[in-house]
């Protein structure tokens, strides 16, 4: 039996935020828009977000993640893995757009890593 990771959901109550970070400063495909969800595809595995009118955003700390020995805040994150030229440009875009960041440019971990915030303070660790 094979098994892979599907689907995750996310909740915002900023559409147009979350769609202009994943899409500007991410670059992800977005393959699904309405006026209450987004969802982006990423290799074999969909994000979806959707709105809620009574979310609250985490505070903007930045969540602990092993990898890179960092974060404050024991709650769920992610990292995002990439070629060298998506890292370079995903860097770029959050450096050019004020991206809350954890390191002001990448550190090398035994991999390249780049942890950001995205609208709604959800911790994401872009790493090549």
């Amino acid at each position: 039996m094979t098994k892979r990771w599907g689907f995750t959901y996310i909740f915002c109550n900023d559409l147009a935020k979350m769609k202009q970070f994943y899409t500007e400063i991410l670059h992800l495909d977005l393959i699904w828009e309405s006026d209450k969800s987004l969802a982006f595809k990423i290799g074999d595995h969909q994000l979806s977000i959707d709105f809620h009118e009574y979310y609250t955003p985490f505070a903007s700390g930045f969540s602990i993640q092993p990898g890179w020995q960092g974060g404050t805040e024991p709650r769920i994150s992610w990292s995002l893995e990439c070629d060298n030229e998506d890292f370079i440009q995903i860097v770029q875009s959050a450096i050019q757009n004020e991206i809350p960041k954890y390191y002001h440019e990448p550190k090398w971990n035994g991999y390249w890593s780049f942890p950001i915030l995205d609208p709604m303070n959800n911790t994401i660790e872009i790493t090549c």
